[in-house]
């Protein structure tokens, strides 16, 4: 019922109408939906849902269902304050949530939250490093999306992290190797993310080069540039 929300303001009408009814599950799946209807409408100040009263409801419900939030809705609940771009005691609490349950979470959810770390420009003191070395450990068991969102929040915070950029180069390019497969954002994000971490991964970027000029179509404008501009600005030629 709720994924079949088409807008912010159904969601919405939903939490005012049923919001008491909800458990972890439908609390954490009205957040997504509200920030990816946002998303997918195109953002901006005017279609934010907190100039709706009703935002302050769906508030209310995360911090009831807080202490019963599986990972899985720890990690999407923070995407979606990030995609909102949210401030606010809530997101604090869920930060904090998060922090106490971090060994259980899985590469999901590791990346999940250290984007959101990287597109709020908020970061709990300490966070990210301990996302990191959990992530170091179990690199391997990372996945493209995964691999392209934790790259990209650790270049967007300018963190020089060698280790984890590194073995994150590694795996990707096992995984274009073995045939794992990859959407064009993830090629163009992964290049970027090495860019910005200064890692001229040679490896890597001749995997990226192939797969890019053997799938160039499904390439959109940005992801194109983007990549092109990762080599041209490490001067790898492939």
């Amino acid at each position: 019922w709720i994924v079949g929300c088409k807008s912010v303001g159904q969601v919405l009408a939903l939490v005012d109408g049923h919001g008491t009814e909800f458990d972890c599950i439908n609390t954490a799946t009205a957040m997504h939906r509200i920030a990816k209807c946002y998303r997918d409408a195109g953002g901006g100040i005017h279609r934010s849902p907190f100039r709706d009263a009703k935002w302050a409801l769906a508030l209310q419900q995360v911090s009831r269902n807080l202490p019963s939030f599986q990972t899985r809705h720890l990690s999407g609940t923070l995407w979606a304050l990030a995609t909102l771009h949210f401030r606010g005691p809530e997101l604090e609490c869920v930060f904090d949530v998060a922090r106490s349950r971090l060994q259980d979470f899985t590469c999901v959810d590791l990346a999940l939250t250290a984007w959101s770390i990287a597109t709020l420009r908020q970061e709990p003191p300490g966070l990210y490093e301990e996302i990191s070395k959990l992530s170091v450990s179990r690199i391997a068991e990372f996945q493209p999306q995964a691999l392209a969102n934790i790259c990209w929040a650790t270049a967007t915070l300018r963190k020089e992290n060698d280790a984890l950029i590194r073995h994150a180069a590694l795996v990707a390019a096992k995984h274009m190797d073995a045939g794992v497969h990859f959407r064009p954002h993830e090629y163009s994000t992964i290049a970027w993310s090495m860019v910005l971490a200064q890692a001229r991964e040679e490896h890597l970027f001749h995997r990226i080069a192939a797969c890019t000029v053997r799938r160039v179509s499904e390439f959109g404008p940005q992801e194109l540039t983007n990549t092109v501009w990762a080599f041209a600005s490490l001067g790898v030629k492939s």
